[in-house]
């Protein structure tokens, strides 16, 4: 019996590469594949352009492609995710649709799997992203990220990605509404390998995730699985405190000593700026880190749905 394989692509807003994702997926399953059958799904976060249109011609020209439509724009955690809860594969894999992540590596990933691999891991070598800025926010956001979280992704991992139908069906169980897969996929353990490429520039249309996706993004891996900043804070905290207390003896043996060459501020004066600058400062940082973990508590704890479909073609509901 033909085992399948699910290729999920995550789309919003791009017309100009869908048809060159289908011809490249399409190519490389009845050319270097056959033994597999193939499950195509794009994933539509709302887009605003004809990437629904096109996406529906795809699916009446080739029944192997279908189609999920998003009510909103849910974030590409949470598409992927679709994606994966709704795959039929033995194997899953991620497939970003400006094809910066080579398609031409699925035989390689899908190879790996046989020998054994449940977690195959795209591994970016050489990142060739549209600005210096935005690679070098990637590098540091990876690099923070590993220091940080206790979910020791490798640096240069990618969502360019195979998972083994154990795997899919774990991640289906982690219902977070703050997601992190990178982290996720990486803490349900599993046999892993990965697989070291070199990321192409862009061909057509725009990347939707500029500097400010990549912070926020960063900030929720290190938030969500990771404990780590508070402890941090506290000892942040008991350095403050030390701090102050021997600027505070510093002070007052400056004060009793009343040595010629340091001059005396007025009275309650270095007192007021030590208190002010380290009490107030640290107080609202550590204030807004602590917010940060309240408002996922919060998040979580109303239950609601990872992302609502809105329309979906080439599924059993649909005939």
């Amino acid at each position: 019996m033909m085992k399948t394989i699910s290729i999920v692509i995550p789309a919003y807003n791009e017309e100009a590469n869908l048809e060159r994702v289908y011809d490249c997926v399409t190519d490389v399953f009845d050319n270097h594949l056959t033994a597999y059958h193939l499950e195509a799904i794009i994933l539509d976060n709302c887009s605003t352009d004809n990437t629904e249109s096109i996406s529906r011609e795809l699916c009446i020209k080739d029944k192997r492609w279908k189609y999920i439509r998003y009510s909103r724009n849910y974030g590409f955690d949470a598409s992927i995710s679709a994606g994966i809860d709704h795959a039929n594969g033995d194997a899953v894999i991620t497939l970003l649709s400006d094809l910066q992540d080579p398609p031409e590596l699925i035989p390689e990933m899908v190879h790996a799997w046989e020998d054994g691999a449940e977690i195959v891991n795209g591994i970016v070598r050489i990142r060739n992203d549209s600005s210096l800025i935005k690679t070098l926010g990637a590098k540091l956001s990876y690099k923070l990220i590993y220091l940080l979280s206790e979910s020791k992704i490798p640096e240069g991992a990618t969502d360019f990605r195979l998972l083994d139908r154990k795997v899919v069906l774990a991640l289906r169980t982690m219902r977070e509404q703050d997601r992190y897969l990178r982290g996720m996929v990486n803490w349900v353990g599993f046999k892993r390998t990965h697989i070291p490429y070199d990321r192409i520039p862009r061909a057509r249309g725009q990347s939707n995730a500029g500097l400010w996706y990549c912070a926020k993004y960063a900030l929720s891996a290190i938030v969500s699985y990771s404990a780590k900043p508070l402890r941090l804070a506290t000892l942040f905290g008991l350095f403050v405190t030390m701090l102050s207390v021997a600027l505070a003896v510093l002070y007052i043996t400056v004060y009793v000593l009343k040595p010629d060459f340091v001059p005396l501020p007025p009275p309650g004066i270095s007192t007021l700026i030590i208190l002010i600058l380290f009490g107030i400062g640290t107080q609202t940082v550590f204030l807004g880190l602590i917010g940060e973990y309240v408002a996922r508590i919060y998040t979580q704890s109303k239950n609601r749905p990872l992302y609502i479909v809105s329309d979906s073609i080439g599924f059993d509901s649909n005939g």
